[in-house]
């Protein structure tokens, strides 16, 4: 299933219309598919106190003619107030006059404001179709006030496309944006239909086809499909019997210091248990002490420290160096710390390493402080951010990146050519010009250690061979899969990260070819 942006939206109907399908045929589907929304799925609606529909200048109103056009041939009562004037676009107008041969009203709304509340009062259905999902400011007063008074009162309340306020990107509203009880989209939900608050004012959202061909879609580069455990299933590829442990891959963890050494723990046991062959643990001594008392696994590399317990790489260059060219996978940064020394050493594994690599926590602190080393890493970096570390690579705010995390990361995965995966609620994932977003996880995972079990996951999946894009997709899906799995067992209150690590073998396991 996929998201799409307003602006995705528009690529997909240009590449419809080229491809045969007239917009104008489009906007008669989605009126169509509004009126049919509306009889067979919409309950608690009033047929015979009629319909009114509020149109605006642009394609939503024109989506909305089509809809009093098709319910007033069926014999309703139908009323069309126009908001915002008379169409200013050549297809909306076509539908506008199409209403010239039905029994439909049309009122403007500044003209007769009175009349017009009186009939939301006495109306069984009100349809929204004032702006779509290209609107991103205030609403005018008039239309603030149209809707205020129509929130109050007893109608169905059915929204075309996105309810007129909310913004379908980033999921705001304006000021007195109506709370509808339904809301028809068309081709796919916009991603902003997702977010909150704007979640909160769609009501039950049904999702029309109006004759778009699947392959206008498959052209447009981000396109986030939604992370599921069909999509999961096909990510993941099934083990051949005679397979052995090289097979699955060379990871070599850079992970920890003195202070931070559960970071090296989660790291690699989210590795382990996502797959990975073998897996090396680089780090300081204190640190592989804590981490082997705990993990029988993996091998260990012990690196230098400082006087602070940071790692102090100068001396471990070059066995670092012989070690990057025999793995096939190599996560940095957590837990690792930023200083001088911890930043030189992200630059030298980004310089030497010909193979997938997985930057997270203080590794991207690092990167960030020096953005340019991104710049050599070709299609082979994943990178995992969450909204302060995103706007430290982007160099703009946090709040700009909490605004529409997922444009930044279409960003930054575009200005450097890798897979960045945006922590938050959703997830999102974007690179190769793909895009995944995933809703899974709860806020049990609102605790330190949390990333860098995520990290562990993807670096275990990645080290396989899966394409970096996917093995970050499914690294998200078993994180938020297996930390459900916990809170069911032990609440979100209670849960720690590394009762998390227990439920990830479960999530393979629910899937039929395992």
């Amino acid at each position: 299933m996929y998201l799409c942006t307003p602006r995705q939206m528009k690529e997909i109907e240009k590449n419809a219309a080229e491809a045969g399908v007239p917009y104008s045929q489009m906007m008669e589907n989605a009126g169509t598919a509004v009126v049919e929304a509306v009889t067979e799925y919409c309950v608690g609606i009033d047929y015979a106190k009629g319909a009114v529909i509020l149109c605006g200048s642009g394609n939503n109103g024109g989506d909305g003619f089509v809809c009093a056009r098709l319910l007033s041939e069926m014999g309703l009562k139908v009323t069309v107030v126009l908001t915002c004037g008379e169409p200013e676009t050549e297809t909306a107008a076509e539908k506008y006059f199409a209403l010239g041969g039905t029994s439909a009203e049309v009122l403007t709304l500044n003209d007769n404001i009175d009349k017009v509340f009186t009939l939301f009062a006495e109306c069984g259905l009100i349809i929204d179709a004032v702006f779509g999902t290209g609107f991103h400011d205030e609403l005018p007063p008039a239309v603030k006030a149209c809707f205020s008074y129509t929130a109050r009162t007893s109608a169905v309340k059915v929204a075309v496309d996105v309810p007129s306020g909310g913004n379908a990107l980033t999921g705001e509203v304006s000021e007195n944006t109506l709370k509808c009880d339904y809301t028809v989209t068309f081709g796919c939900e916009k991603i902003g239909e997702a977010l909150s608050p704007l979640s909160e004012y769609c009501g039950e959202i049904l999702t029309s086809e109006i004759g778009i061909p699947e392959v206008c879609m498959e052209g447009v580069k981000y396109l986030p499909k939604i992370i599921d455990e069909r999509l999961f299933a096909d990510i993941i590829p099934v083990r051949k019997r005679n397979s052995h442990k090289g097979d699955y891959g060379r990871l070599l963890n850079i992970a920890g210091s003195e202070s931070m050494r559960g970071a090296a723990t989660l790291s690699t046991a989210g590795a382990l248990r996502s797959g990975a062959g073998l897996v090396t643990l680089a780090s300081v001594g204190k640190v592989i002490d804590t981490v082997s008392a705990q993990l029988s696994e993996p091998m260990y590399m012990k690196l230098d420290c400082d006087e602070k317990g940071f790692i102090y790489p100068e001396n471990n260059f070059d066995e670092l160096k012989e070690r990057l060219t025999k793995c096939n996978a190599v996560s940095i940064g957590c837990g690792l710390g930023v200083t001088e020394n911890t930043a030189r050493l992200v630059e030298f594994v980004l310089e030497n390493t010909s193979c997938p690599i997985i930057l997270d926590a203080d590794g991207i602190n690092c990167a960030a402080t020096r953005i340019d080393m991104l710049k050599n890493t070709g299609n082979r970096l994943i990178c995992t951010p969450h909204p302060a570390e995103l706007a430290r690579l982007l160099g703009v705010s946090t709040e700009e990146i909490l605004a529409d995390r997922f444009s930044a990361a279409v960003k930054l995965s575009s200005l450097y050519d890798i897979t960045v995966v945006a922590k938050g609620c959703p997830t999102y994932i974007a690179g190769d010009g793909k895009a995944f977003v995933s809703f899974g996880g709860n806020p049990g995972l609102s605790r330190g250690g949390s990333g860098d079990l995520l990290t562990g996951i993807i670096s275990g999946l990645a080290v396989q061979g899966i394409p970096l894009t996917d093995a970050a997709a499914a690294g998200v899906y078993i994180h938020g899969k297996a930390a459900d799995i916990t809170a069911e067992e032990l609440s979100e209150y209670g849960m720690l990260p590394t009762d998390v690590i227990s439920r990830i073998p479960l999530v393979f396991n629910s899937l039929s070819h395992f």
